[in-house]
């Protein structure tokens, strides 16, 4: 984790390194931050992550799912049936998001954001 340089004044925000630009990445990309809100609801069965994120896909949906068990946000479950299906949930860093997206979401209901990201 990057530290603030020796001789920088107290409260400044630390250098960012890789570790955070990696998180932005994901976390920036579309769909991502509806899902993992939608998972610190709770654990979801795939077809109900569809609900959860209107106008989802199931490929993009597929996808994400994948990125965030690829990171270790996710964790994958197959649930014996029948029928059987496949169960998501956060992991330990998945769950520790929360706070964060909150503040986000806090920081973007009382600063309107004027960028508007491309899809």
């Amino acid at each position: 984790m990057n530290e603030t340089r020796p001789g920088t004044p107290p409260g400044t925000v630390p250098e960012t390194g890789d570790e955070l630009a990696s998180v932005f990445a994901l976390l920036g990309k579309r769909w991502t931050v509806p899902l993992l809100a939608a998972l610190l609801r709770g654990g979801f069965q795939y077809a109900d992550m569809r609900v959860a994120a209107p106008g989802l896909n199931d490929r993009m949906l597929s996808r994400r799912l994948c990125e965030l068990v690829a990171a270790g946000l996710v964790v994958r479950e197959l649930v014996a049936g029948p029928p059987a299906c496949v169960h998501y949930r956060l992991t330990r860093s998945g769950t520790a998001l929360g706070p964060a997206l909150g503040g986000f979401q806090r920081w973007a209901e009382e600063n309107p954001f004027r960028g508007r990201a491309s899809a």
